[in-house]
């Protein structure tokens, strides 16, 4: 069980204010912490309203859509024939980045969906400095509430066996270093929350508890659960999530949300601006509906077809029975 560290609450107005002035410390172990309800000792979030470099107006990630749109577009067109009979529009070097950017979008629109409780962040900047020619380390998701504060990143593995051991991730045979860059993006964060809430007026041991998505793979194999680190599907996360205990208490949440949604608490010089993010999504949603109306197209047929040879297949064999009626 993890140790609980309480606020004392108890005693004379004095000793609170002893108390409150030792700014003690929360650990907040594997994103975990019990603690008491005293408001009056830790900031209230503040919103950056209007402000288009806030948290708040970052959008969720859209790595394999962007990656999905490329390589359409390097796809021949298809012919009008080719259309009207359904053929699929998708090219086959796209398949799999469709797949992850459907688990994009499902995943952010499920995290939306968790409740006033919970403060989402996304496309989170926790180190690298694009104008110094560093690659930047950015979180997915940042998701913080009452079972915890969680970084989420996102793999796309579609079809693919995935294996997880204590150390090791492998994706059809080959070892890759999910855990190590989850591990890695989650610490950055920890050390980035807890400066802003020294920073807040109030000392804190922040862990963030990293989670790996995986989206549709064929089988997830998990051996051995890594070190701190949840690996689940696109489908399972959000209701993983959601029936967690409540560990923290809304003061301690309401904290960590205060200083997750202000610009200066994360690594912004990291931050690709998405100016055409609305465009790409756009452009996303009408491959989906040219998709989605060549897959019922091809029912249309398919239906058809099983008609016409039912149809044939009644018409012969009346045609049989009449004629053995005719020569009995």
């Amino acid at each position: 069980m993890w140790p609980v560290t309480r606020f004392e609450t108890e005693g004379t107005a004095h000793d609170r204010q002893r108390q409150t002035a030792r700014a003690r410390k929360l650990p907040l172990g594997d994103g975990i912490v019990t603690t008491g309800d005293d408001r009056s000792t830790l900031p209230a979030p503040q919103r950056q309203a209007g402000d288009s470099n806030a948290p708040a107006s970052w959008l969720p990630p859209n790595h394999a859509l962007r990656e999905c749109l490329a390589l359409q577009a390097e796809a021949p067109p298809i012919s009008l024939v080719a259309r009207l009979f359904g053929v699929d529009p998708l090219s086959r070097d796209a398949r799999r980045s469709y797949s992850g950017a459907l688990a994009e979008i499902a995943l952010a629109d499920s995290l939306a969906a968790l409740g006033d409780e919970w403060t989402v962040v996304h496309s989170v900047p926790v180190g690298g400095d694009i104008a110094a020619g560093h690659y930047p380390l950015a979180l997915d998701h940042l998701v913080i509430g009452p079972a915890g504060i969680f970084s989420i990143t996102i793999h796309s593995h579609a079809g693919q066996a995935v294996w997880v051991g204590e150390r090791t991730f492998m994706v059809d045979d080959e070892r890759l270093g999910h855990l190590a860059d989850a591990e890695k993006a989650a610490s950055a964060a920890s050390r980035l929350l807890a400066a802003a809430l020294k920073a807040s007026g109030t000392a804190a041991d922040v862990v963030v508890t990293p989670c790996i998505v995986v989206d549709s793979p064929s089988t997830l194999q998990i051996r051995q659960r890594a070190d701190r680190i949840q690996t689940s599907t696109a489908r399972d996360f959000t209701a993983w999530l959601a029936a967690l205990p409540r560990l923290i208490s809304p003061t301690v949440v309401n904290a960590l949300s205060g200083v997750s949604l202000q610009a200066s608490t994360w690594s912004v010089s990291a931050v690709v601006p998405p100016n055409d993010a609305h465009i790409r999504r756009d452009d996303f949603d009408q491959l989906r509906l040219h998709i989605d109306s060549a897959r019922l197209r091809r029912l249309v047929w398919t239906g058809l077809g099983v008609i016409l040879s039912y149809s044939l297949v009644i018409s012969s064999a009346s045609g049989f029975s009449v004629f053995a009626v005719a020569h009995f």
